[in-house]
């Protein structure tokens, strides 16, 4: 794939979003959240409080989950990898699939490629 995950991202939300959602997300990111940007990868995201049905923002130190805007890769990646992109692990991993809040444990997404439990998972 030829693409710029920056063109992925641009075609993604005027096909999946409102009118303005990736600007919006954006600068949230930027001021607020994390933007993991480099050749052939990007990961827009925040940390939060997940409660089992919503997440709220909040700041790293209070936080329990990664909430996950947008991400892109010109290459395949495993849940595994996606993880190793995290500035640092947090319980839950949430996102939007679908226009529904989903969430994982951070351990099965972390574990789900590389044939381990979450277990046996260890941070770093």
């Amino acid at each position: 794939m030829n693409q710029d995950v920056g063109q992925i991202a641009k075609e993604w939300y005027e096909h999946n979003e409102p009118e303005g959602a990736l600007a919006d997300t954006i600068l949230r990111c930027f001021f607020v959240g994390t933007i993991i940007r480099r050749p052939g990868f990007l990961l827009m995201g925040e940390t939060g409080i997940y409660d089992g049905k919503a997440i709220l923002a909040a700041p790293p130190e209070k936080a329990n989950a990664w909430y996950i805007f947008f991400w892109a890769s010109t290459n395949p990646m495993s849940s595994y990898e996606l993880c190793c992109e995290a500035p640092f692990p947090l319980e839950w991993v949430v996102f939007k699939r679908r226009k529904k809040i989903k969430a994982l444990r951070w351990e099965k997404l972390y574990a789900k490629d590389i044939g381990y439990h979450g277990r046996y998972y260890v941070s770093t």
